[in-house]
């Protein structure tokens, strides 16, 4: 698949290039978290089900959850940005690093959690804009008690709560005494070892927790962003993947057969399961 008429490599480097000069550390990393992601892409189709790798960086005074890819770009492109290597050459530290590493479109966002003040919640995603959802941080929960279970060695309670049109059942730790979790999810007595909403379309679970002893900064992008509600939010992506899927289309993007392009624009089609309904 290519795009007519323009120079797809130089926009690839500009894009690298204004990435890492707009890469700011905010907090270092005390305790990484590691999650399992399995999410449903497309909601008419159990066979779409996909896992993806996400990262809970906690620090002192705020945490940021992001998936894989952002995680190795962000780290590599700053670094290389320190050491004043060109882009090219970034670009392929950052390929290298990531190894085949791809995430959902549905997965690539940034959550940062006590940012910009404490109580407030940051959510970050560069698509075609680059938009950001600002709120606040408290959720409702019901403890369930008499309900527990071992995840990682460590003792867990479980807890509910709706939330964004789903229903959701969380695994905490008391163990871990530290008020986060996957996603948005907070405000419980434990760190969030397992989440998952009740048709199980989207479930989080730790396989790592570990204590960060070097230096592990906490990245944010200072680029300009478009303000908008969560439900905006939900309301411009579905708004690209349709623009995408026109222009395949109507030919402004083309492939190499009509296999390809059919194969594509159901690829685009099929992820419609956001985490968030409304």
């Amino acid at each position: 698949m290519k795009i007519k008429y323009l120079p797809l490599l130089f926009f690839v480097l500009l894009a690298f290039d204004t990435f890492a000069q707009n890469l700011q550390p905010v907090d270092s990393t005390k305790w990484l978290c590691t999650y399992d992601y399995s999410l449903l892409q497309d909601s008419t189709n159990q066979n779409s089900l996909r896992n993806d790798k996400m990262y809970l960086q906690i620090g002192s005074h705020l945490s940021k959850f992001t998936c894989a890819s952002n995680f190795i770009e962000d780290s590599v492109l700053y670094f290389t940005e320190l050491k004043n290597l060109d882009i090219a050459t970034a670009i392929n530290q950052v390929m290298k690093a990531k190894n085949g590493v791809r995430n959902s479109p549905l997965s690539r966002y940034n959550i940062y959690k006590n940012f910009p003040g404490k109580g407030i919640m940051t959510f970050m995603a560069f698509d075609d804009k680059h938009y950001k959802v600002e709120q606040q941080m408290k959720m409702k929960w019901k403890l369930v008690t008499q309900k527990d279970t071992v995840i990682l060695g460590y003792t867990c309670q479980m807890a509910r709560t709706t939330y964004a049109g789903r229903d959701w059942v969380a695994w905490y730790s008391p163990q871990i005494p530290i008020t986060d979790g996957p996603y948005k999810f907070n405000g419980l007595p434990g760190l969030i070892l397992k989440i998952s909403d009740t048709k199980n379309q989207h479930c989080f679970t730790i396989n790592a927790f570990k204590k960060v002893t070097y230096d592990q900064p906490i990245f944010k992008q200072t680029r300009i962003s478009v303000d908008i509600t969560a439900e905006e939010y939900i309301k411009a992506k579905r708004n690209d993947l349709i623009r995408l899927y026109g222009s395949l289309q109507n030919g402004t993007i083309t492939s190499n057969s009509e296999e390809a392009k059919a194969q594509a624009m159901h690829g685009i089609i099929s992820k419609n399961n956001f985490i968030e309904k409304f």
